[in-house]
């Protein structure tokens, strides 16, 4: 049985960088994507990242290229550098931390941390943030230092475990096994599991966890995909269609 604390983690679905539409004009991790799911009260899941000069903005890649058609890494650029861009040759920046908290309107909010290097001060500002949120949230990563770093110095916030099998990734034999097979959740104190749809049904590890902690599965992209996969997961992270509304449980 699933914690009461963790209740609210499995009762709504979560969308994917926002309710974004390309074909809409409304691109991912912006404004009018976290705005559009919290008016269809739908949870968010997006990425935090820290700029050159200590600013907290909400971004997915490590390299601008892809969405801004800038080359480079956004941990490289100033603030002010990166406001003049725009997302997606759309008219919408990329947003600050703050900025996404207040558009988010207290919906539930599943926070990626990505991975970074000096483990600490992105943490802190990220935890001293959320503080102000008038809803659920929680943080979630793929390396284990970084929700082990809340483990230690913010324990109430509740935080995940992201991972997937690694096949492609660039580590050792030893390393993706650690990851994949979650060996070190325990370690950092995960309180959830978020893993990649790919591979969650035949994850032996994940069926392990399920029996204590809640299942999340990214990335959902179909509602044929959500229901060949929904008896292993207690709720998904989802994009590139709007689900049946089989949430509020």
């Amino acid at each position: 049985m699933i914690r009461q604390e963790y209740k609210w983690l499995t009762d709504i679905y979560v969308a994917h960088r926002g309710l974004f539409d390309k074909k809409q004009g409304i691109p991912e991790n912006s404004l009018p994507a976290f705005k559009r799911a919290a008016e269809s009260n739908f949870g968010i899941e997006t990425d935090v990242q820290m700029t050159k000069d200590g600013v907290l903005v909400v971004f997915h890649d490590d390299d601008l290229f892809r969405m801004t058609g800038i080359k480079g890494k956004l941990t490289d650029f100033t603030f002010a550098e990166l406001s003049q861009l725009r997302l997606d040759g759309t008219d919408y920046g990329i947003p600050t931390f703050d900025e996404f908290l207040k558009a988010a309107q207290g919906v539930n909010l599943v926070v990626e941390i990505k991975t970074h290097e000096n483990i600490g001060e992105v943490e802190r500002k990220t935890y001293e943030a959320l503080k102000s949120y008038k809803g659920n949230y929680c943080v979630e990563s793929f390396n284990p230092f970084i929700i082990r770093w809340f483990k230690r110095h913010a324990p109430e916030v509740i935080r995940g475990t992201l991972s997937c099998s690694f096949e492609n990734a660039p580590f050792s034999k030893l390393k993706k096994r650690l990851l994949a097979d979650l060996k070190l959740c325990k370690w950092n104190g995960s309180q959830f599991i978020a893993y990649d749809g790919a591979t969650i049904a035949d994850n032996k590890a994940v069926k392990k966890f399920a029996k204590k902690i809640p299942i999340i599965c990214w990335t959902v992209t179909s509602q044929k995909m959500y229901e060949e996969l929904h008896d292993c997961f207690d709720n998904m992270i989802f994009d590139s269609f709007i689900p049946e509304r089989k949430d509020f449980k």
